[in-house]
């Protein structure tokens, strides 16, 4: 299974964006953003590729600023 990275501004915006996933069953893994990755925040969130479009778009609905790195 390919994964996705999504990485967030800030501590606050992983946990509620963990939250809205798990709401809506989407599997995801809260992990620290490997150092060769730069983020204001050190946690990032591991989804698959598979839903990685469709998790996207409901953070962006839920007001989440959300950048989806290329590189897991």
């Amino acid at each position: 299974m390919s994964t996705a990275l999504l990485l967030f501004e800030s501590t606050h915006a992983v946990i509620k964006a963990e939250r809205l996933l798990d709401e809506k069953k989407i599997p995801c893994k809260v992990i620290p953003v490997p150092k060769h990755i730069s983020s204001e925040c050190g946690l990032a969130l591991e989804v698959s590729t598979e839903v990685r479009a469709e998790v996207v778009r409901a953070l962006k609905l839920a007001g989440v600023h959300v950048t989806v790195s290329a590189v897991p």
